[in-house]
């Protein structure tokens, strides 16, 4: 059984995150909790995990994750590898990369990395196009 759960992520994001950075987190948990089709818990004792997973005709497939110290991983390299129709994800590269200003070709970005979420999310407008841009992203997978 997972340890972790909405309240038991804020609290210890809450320990380890300055408020803004806490704000981002809880708001994109809510989300996850609210919008996946699969939520999943991190197991471990000192840091906590929430994936957001959406299902597809590749199985069930993991957009994002967060931990509570602050990060946020995009898991675009793996959409690559399990070979997602290339309009989805090409979708999602430039959704995500018109959000944050990143550059995610693969050439670049040959790992799905952890980013601390402060380096990403600077305003609240950022938050809710990266909701829209997973919703969207979501959507396409369930075609």
């Amino acid at each position: 059984m997972a340890k972790w759960n909405p309240e038991t992520f804020t609290q210890f994001a809450k320990a380890q995150c300055p408020a803004h950075v806490v704000n981002v987190l809880e708001d994109l948990v809510n989300f996850t909790t609210r919008e996946a089709d699969v939520v999943s818990w991190g197991r471990g004792d000192e840091t906590g995990m929430v994936t957001f997973k959406a299902r597809s005709d590749e199985g069930i497939l993991p957009l994002f994750n967060l931990t509570t110290c602050g990060q946020v991983k995009l898991f675009i390299n793996y959409l690559r590898e399990k070979q997602v129709a290339r309009e989805i994800l090409r979708d999602y590269q430039l959704r995500m990369e018109s959000t944050f200003l990143l550059e995610l070709d693969s050439d670049v970005y040959p790992h799905d990395v952890f980013h601390p979420v402060d380096d990403l999310f600077h305003t609240q407008n950022q938050v809710e196009k990266f909701k829209r841009a997973i919703l969207g992203v979501t959507a396409r997978l369930h075609q």
